[in-house]
């Protein structure tokens, strides 16, 4: 690596990776029953109004009051009706209906009255409803059309979906969508002293605990993983394994080797198939990262450190990722809170991740940060439920100071 070369800041990145956000998979029609978690291609229209028909939110009473105005409590039953079914007349002012949760409402209700509101009773064979309280117009009715309107979009191309917009899909009776096939996303790491669980080690070896890492990461996204195994440190497997996975793969992900050492052997393989985009950034931990392109593929190569591996995903290759699978480029949102912690003589001019788990004290939720920033660290992913953003301009952090704060449930690692 040439070290004079100049690193690029955190925001530079971004806007870099935004220009390679296009998307880059085909529609496909997918059932309602498989579309769990993939990117919806084409607006989904409401087909009818939904409600299709004004109806009880509950069980009880609904009334058609007196059009004089008069304060009449007790008013006589002359029908029931049940969801699934329609009135067949109109309620006369002065009389009511027993009527059920989701029960059309029949023409001239002015309102439904809960049935722990109300007591019914019988007089000479005839059903009456009396009233404990006054309710306004139209309370407790659903409006037709109140939820969707027919013809209006109801979700919009590029949404991962999740079970509420399924079931927003399902309740206009479509069972088939366009959505976008499944990113295939191969993943490899590489060096000689990487193994896998469940293999004898020895002196000098490692166990891959950043496959996990990224498989579970990749989990969440509307992805197909493809796993490529552990690259040993030689060009000529390198080069081998790359050339061939590109043509499968609509992305690449590696895992170490992107150093620029002796070893690393993916940039100059890169270089010779393809070619870097950046690597290099003002990023801790996370600073060696590739972003390349490939006959049909783009190519990220992330840190070896797991910690720092963790960061470039979540902050960088994760909005990349749901964008070429044809969702928005969208970075994970910040929350401020206060922290519990101190920083004192930082260098300005990096972006740096640490740490940091939220604590309640006397009702007040504060940040506490991990003893140690070592990229290298699991310790510290499993302390923590989310990551501290030190922007670039913040020197020093003092107790109770509001810092910005990403919780893991939001970059996938819940």
């Amino acid at each position: 690596m040439n070290t004079k070369t100049p690193s690029l800041s955190f925001d530079e990145a971004l806007s870099h990776l935004r220009g390679l956000g296009h998307c880059k998979v085909t529609a496909e029609e997918t059932s309602l029953y498989e579309a769990y978690g993939r990117v919806l291609a084409e607006n989904i229209i409401a087909t009818c109004d939904l409600p299709p028909l004004d109806n009880s939110a509950m069980d009880g009473y609904a009334i058609a009051t007196q059009r004089d105005g008069s304060a009449q409590t007790s008013f006589p039953v002359v029908m029931e009706v049940f969801a699934g079914s329609m009135p067949e007349v109109a309620l006369k002012p002065g009389e009511a209906a027993r009527i059920f949760t989701g029960a059309p409402v029949p023409e001239g209700v002015d309102f439904v009255v809960p049935q722990e509101d109300c007591s019914e009773s019988e007089s000479d064979g005839a059903r009456l409803v009396q009233l404990s309280r006054s309710y306004s117009a139209g309370c407790n009715i659903r409006r037709k059309g109140e939820d969707q309107t027919k013809g209006a979009p109801i979700v919009k191309a590029g949404t991962v979906l999740r079970p509420q917009e399924i079931a927003a899909t399902a309740s206009i009776g479509i069972d088939q969508l366009q959505t976008y096939r499944r990113l295939k996303v191969g993943v490899f790491s590489t060096g000689n002293e990487l193994i896998r669980p469940g293999t004898t080690r020895q002196d000098g070896q490692i166990f891959d605990a950043n496959h996990f890492l990224l498989r579970g990461m990749l989990a969440n996204l509307p992805v197909e993983l493809v796993d490529l195994g552990i690259l040993a440190d030689q060009r000529d497997i390198v080069e081998t394994a790359l050339e061939a996975a590109s043509k499968e793969c609509d992305v690449i992900l590696t895992s170490g080797g992107a150093g620029g050492g002796d070893k690393d052997f993916v940039s100059a393989t890169l270089s010779k198939l393809g070619k870097t985009t950046f690597w290099h950034l003002a990023v801790k931990p996370g600073r060696p990262f590739m972003v390349g392109e490939l006959p049909d593929c783009v190519f990220i190569g992330l840190p070896g450190n797991p910690v720092a591996a963790t960061v470039a995903f979540a902050f960088l290759t994760r909005p990349l990722i749901e964008a070429l699978a044809g969702a928005d480029f969208i970075e994970a949102p910040r929350q401020y809170i206060a922290a519990d912690f101190e920083v004192s003589g930082r260098k300005a001019g990096r972006r740096e991740f640490l740490r940091g788990r939220r604590v309640t004290e006397n009702g007040i939720i504060k940040l506490t940060k991990y003893h140690s920033d070592g990229s290298a660290l699991l310790s510290s992913l499993t302390f923590a439920d989310g990551f501290i953003e030190l922007t670039e301009d913040m020197i020093s952090v003092c107790k109770g100071d509001l810092v910005p704060f990403i919780s893991f449930d939001e970059i996938g690692l819940r």
